[in-house]
C-alpha cells in the first residue's frame, strides 16, 4: 500500500480499523489520513523507558568507539610508517586525515537518507560493514587497503557520528534531550582521549598495530548483532510502519500517513533531502556560526593527539607512551560538564512552574560558560610548557587540560543540542554541516600539527589557538544577549520554531507538562 499517497474525497474507515488504530494510539480523519495520538504509545517519545534507554545506549557507544578509533591514526602511523614504507606524515594521512574525509562525506550522505528512510537498518548495514572492512585492513596491510579501508570506515563511522543527533530528537522530549545529547558527546570526547593511549600501547607491545584493526572488527560486530534489538525511531516511517502492519492484518487500503514525509522519489530525494545540510549551512545564519565553532574546538583534540608528543617528548623527555596518557586529562574534565546541566535542570523547572515551554536559547548556558573555559585553559596551557617555562612541573600544564575537556564537551554538547531543539525533526540534517566541517578539520589539524609546534614554536602555537578561543567569547556573549534576534535571523529556524509553537499540545498535569510537536513544514 501506498501511505504517501493523500486522499482528497472522504473514506469511510471500517469499525475494525479505526479500533485497531486507537489501540496504537492513532487517530484517522474523514480522509483516511492517520496521525499520531498526544499520548500515542507508540510514538518514539512515548516508548517505555527500557526501549529508549537500549536504543540510546547502543548510539552511545558507537559514538563512543568510532570517535576512539578516529583519533588512534596518529599514534599507529610512527610504527605503521615503516612496514608500509611511507614517511611518518604520508601514514597520519592514509589513517587519520583519510579516515574523517569519510567520515565528513558519509554524514552528508548519511543523514538525509536516514532522515527519509529511518536510521535502523543503516545502523546496522553501518556496523557490520566497520567490521568487515577493519578485519580486510588488518589482514592485508598493503597502502591500497589502508587507504581504502579507512576511507569506507571513516564514511560509515558517519552513522553514529551524525545520524545520532536525529535519532536522539525522535526519541526524548527537550528536556530530557539536554541530558541524552550531552552523554553522547561526552562519550565521543571521553573516545577522543583513550584513542591515542590504546593506540600507543597496542601498536608498541609485541601485538603490532594490526591489531587495533582486529580488536575494533570484533567489537563492531558484536554491535551489529546488538543492534537487530533496536527499533526505528524515525516518527514518519514509525507511523508507516504502523499503518502498513493494519493493512496486512484488515486488508483496507483506504488509510495514508500524515504529512509528507515519505519515501521520496530520487529526484526529490536529491533536490530536498541530499542538499539540505548544504543549504542549512549557506542560508542558516546560526548552523553556520554554531559549525564553525563547534568544528574548531572539537579539531584541537585531534591536533592535541599530534602535538602534545612534541610537548612532552621534546620539553619533559617522555617516552611515546607516556605522553600519550597525558590525553587522559581531557578525559578528566569531562566529569565536571554535569555540573552546567544543574542550572538546566533548574531553568526546565522555572518553565514547568510557568506553564511554559522550553526555548532553545534556554539551554545555552553551558555554551556561555565554556567559552572563557575554554580560552583559560589555552592560556594556562600555553604558559606553562617549555621553553618559555623551564623548571616547571609537567603536571602544570597537564592540569590545563582538564578545562579543554570540559569545553570541548560544551561546545559540541550544547550547540548540537540547540540546533536539534531548533530544527526538530531536521535535526540530523541541521548538525550535518557541524559534522562535516569537524571531520575535515579534524583531519587536517594532525597533517600540520606536528610542523606548526616544531616551526612556530609549542607556545606561540598555543598563543594563536588561545586568541581564537578568546575570540569565540565575544561570540557567546552576543548569543548570550541576542540568542533569538541571531534566530529569528535564520529563515528556516524561524520557521521551523514558529510551526512547533502553533502545533504543540500541552498536556498539564500535576507532575509535568508534555510537549507533542506535531508535523513540521515542508522544506
Amino acid at each position: 500500500m501506498d501511505s504517501s499517497s493523500t486522499l482528497k474525497a472522504s473514506v469511510a474507515v471500517p469499525r475494525e480499523v479505526s479500533d485497531a488504530l486507537e489501540a496504537k494510539g492513532l487517530r484517522v480523519d474523514n480522509e483516511g489520513v492517520v496521525r499520531w495520538a498526544p499520548d500515542s504509545i507508540t510514538h518514539p517519545r512515548q516508548w517505555p523507558l527500557r526501549r529508549k534507554v537500549y536504543d540510546s545506549a547502543i548510539i552511545w557507544f558507537l559514538e563512543f568507539f568510532v570517535t576512539l578509533v578516529s583519533n588512534t591514526g596518529s599514534s599507529i602511523a610512527p610504527v605503521a610508517a615503516n612496514e608500509l614504507a611511507i614517511s611518518t606524515e604520508v601514514a597520519i594521512f592514509c589513517f587519520t586525515t583519510v579516515y574523517l574525509v569519510g567520515q565528513a562525506i558519509g554524514g552528508l550522505i548519511l543523514c538525509p537518507i536516514a532522515e527519509s528512510f529511518g536510521g535502523r537498518t543503516i545502523y546496522l548495514t553501518s556496523t557490520a560493514g566497520f567490521a568487515i572492512t577493519s578485519i580486510l585492513i588488518a589482514a592485508w596491510p598493503i597502502l591500497p587497503v589502508v587507504i581504502g579501508g579507512r576511507f569506507v570506515t571513516g564514511l560509515l563511522s558517519a552513522m553514529p557520528a551524525v545520524v545520532a543527533a536525529g535519532s536522539i530528537e525522535n526519541m526524548w522530549d527537550m528536556t530530557s534531550r539536554t541530558f541524552v545529547i550531552h552523554i553522547w558527546i561526552a562519550g565521543a570526547v571521553v573516545g577522543l582521549s583513550l584513542g591515542p593511549p590504546i593506540a600507543t600501547f597496542v601498536s608498541t607491545s609485541a601485538l603490532g598495530w594490526h591489531w587495533m584493526f582486529i580488536i575494533a572488527a570484533i567489537i563492531m560486530a558484536t554491535v551489529a548483532i546488538v543492534c537487530f534489538g533496536m527499533q526505528e525511531s524515525r516518527p514518519s516511517q514509525v507511523l508507516r510502519l504502523e499503518i502498513n502492519a493494519i493493512f496486512k492484518r484488515t486488508k483496507f487500503e483506504g488509510l495514508s500517513a500524515e504529512g509528507d514525509d515519505s519515501v521520496p522519489s530520487f529526484k526529490l530525494f536529491m533536490r530536498t533531502s541530499l542538499l539540505l545540510p548544504m543549504r542549512l549551512f549557506f542560508t542558516e545564519p546560526i548552523v553556520l556560526i554554531t559549525s564553525i565553532m563547534a568544528a574548531t574546538v572539537y579539531g584541537i583534540i585531534y591536533l592535541f593527539s599530534e602535538a602534545l608528543t612534541i610537548v612532552y617528548i621534546d620539553g619533559y623527555g617522555f617516552d611515546s607512551r607516556q605522553s600519550s596518557l597525558v590525553m587522559l586529562a581531557v578525559a578528566v574534565g569531562v566529569a565536571f560538564t554535569f555540573l552546567p546541566r544543574i542550572f538546566d535542570i533548574h531553568v526546565a523547572a522555572k518553565r514547568r512552574k510557568d506553564m511554559t515551554p522550553l526555548e532553545p536559547e534556554d539551554k545555552l548556558f553551558g555554551f556561555l560558560v565554556a567559552a572563557p573555559v575554554l580560552a583559560s585553559g589555552l592560556w594556562w596551557f600555553a604558559c606553562t610548557i617549555p621553553p618559555l617555562a623551564i623548571n616547571i612541573s609537567p603536571w602544570s600544564s597537564i592540569a590545563s587540560l582538564v578545562l579543554v575537556g570540559f569545553s570541548v564537551v560544551e561546545f559540541d554538547s550544547v550547540l548540537s543540542g540547540y540546533l536539534c531543539d531548533t530544527y526538530a525533526t531536521y535535526a540530523a540534517s541541521a548538525n550535518a554541516p557541524m559534522a562535516f566541517l569537524r571531520a575535515i578539520l579534524s583531519g587536517v589539524f594532525p597533517l600540520f600539527g606536528h610542523r606548526l609546534f616544531r616551526d612556530v614554536g609549542s607556545n606561540n602555537a598555543l598563543f594563536i589557538l588561545a586568541s581564537v578561543a578568546t575570540g569565540y567569547c565575544g561570540i557567546a556573549v552576543l548569543f548570550g544577549v541576542y540568542g533569538k534576534r541571531i534566530r529569528k535571523r535564520s529563515p528556516m529556524a524561524e520557521k521551523t520554531w514558529t510551526a512547533i509553537l502553533s502545533t504543540e499540545t500541552l498536556i498539564i498535569s500535576k507532575e509535568s507538562i508534555f510537549v507533542q510537536t506535531s508535523v513540521l513544514p515542508d522544506v
